[in-house]
């Protein structure tokens, strides 16, 4: 009698446990002690310093949602954001990064695009052929589609799921492709359901922005700034501005840096103070992944050129933008 009643106990929790597996996306109703508990979204329970709250007869558990990342053996472990005069006494660890001094993508890290976005006068095509890692650097190709007379193809790659930060400082030293038609930019969105808002328009960034550190838009300037709300009018709202720097594209690196702290977001570029947010509305306040990307565009009001009429990839050439390095540091104090 024992015995049966141990076999059907292992049975049932046996059971529980294959439908908390095959649940996938489904919201989590309930949770089997000893397996993995999944958030409103089908994704595994991420919350750091977790506690629950009861609020209107439902229990929440709730908590600081952050994936860790790791740094590369290659970094130095001394180093620090490029501040120029920076006066300030903030000690800084090195939490990610990538050298990319390696002939292989770190795929624990970085996940390379195999999408399809249609404007409306070209479609761009972004897969594993358009991001190479080579020469100590990561490169972001962009050619001209045999596929179509309006396709273009474009890498993007990025650490969703992988890697995703709360606050940090972001910096990452690349050559920025000169817009014609074509655009580079360095930039990071919210983990989970991205920018659609889970708790409903509220006017805040604090759920969740687009955060653009950098988009490649002119020959003599370069755009920054953040949306938040989704991107449908009339919720949409963004802040930001476009950053003049003179024959920006003669160098080929510059040095893009990011501070987000909860109180302030800082911008940098080649370590100096380009702009600052201390609007409590605009300071996120949840994890977000890195993002770095190639993009083409027929007619528009937003960069140089147009990707129709750019002569160097219509005669079949490839374009390319390039990564030396990426790091995040957290600060200790």
């Amino acid at each position: 009698m024992l015995k049966n009643l141990v076999l059907i106990i292992s049975i049932f929790f046996l059971a529980c446990y294959i439908e908390q597996l095959q649940a996938g996306k489904k919201a989590q109703k309930n949770f089997v002690p000893g397996t993995e508990w999944f958030d409103t979204n089908g994704k595994p329970n991420n919350a750091h310093g977790g506690g629950v709250i009861y609020h209107k007869s439902q229990y929440y558990w709730h908590g600081k949602h952050q994936i860790e990342g790791k740094s590369d053996p290659q970094s130095s472990l001394k180093s620090k954001p490029f501040i120029v005069n920076d006066s300030s006494k903030t000690k800084w660890k090195l939490t990610f990064s990538d050298e990319f001094n390696d002939n292989k993508i770190d795929t624990c890290k970085w996940t390379v695009e195999n999408t399809i976005k249609k404007r409306i006068d070209v479609t761009l095509y972004a897969d594993s052929n358009q991001v190479e890692e080579k020469d100590g650097n990561m490169f972001i190709y962009y050619r001209k589609s045999n596929i179509s007379d309006t396709a273009y193809n474009a890498g993007r790659f990025n650490s969703k799921g992988k890697y995703a930060p709360t606050y940090g400082f972001l910096e990452c030293r690349m050559h920025v492709i000169k817009p014609n038609g074509h655009q580079t930019a360095f930039w990071m969105m919210p983990e989970g359901i991205g920018m659609k808002a889970p708790d409903g328009v509220d006017g805040t960034a604090n759920d969740g922005a687009e955060i653009d550190i950098v988009e490649g838009t002119k020959a003599h300037a370069y755009s920054l700034g953040i949306h938040w709300d989704g991107y449908a009018k009339p919720a949409h709202k963004s802040n930001g501005r476009l950053v003049k720097v003179p024959n920006m594209h003669d160098t080929e690196y510059h040095i893009y840096g990011f501070e987000w702290t909860p109180r302030y977001l800082i911008f940098y570029f080649d370590g100096k103070v380009v702009a600052s947010m201390t609007d409590p509305k605009l300071i996120p306040h949840v994890a977000h992944f890195l993002y770095f990307s190639g993009s083409c565009f027929g007619k528009n009001d937003w960069l140089d050129g147009d990707i129709r009429k750019n002569e160097f990839i219509q005669s079949g050439n490839t374009d390319k933008a390039y990564i030396d390095y990426v790091r995040v540091y957290q600060k200790l104090n």
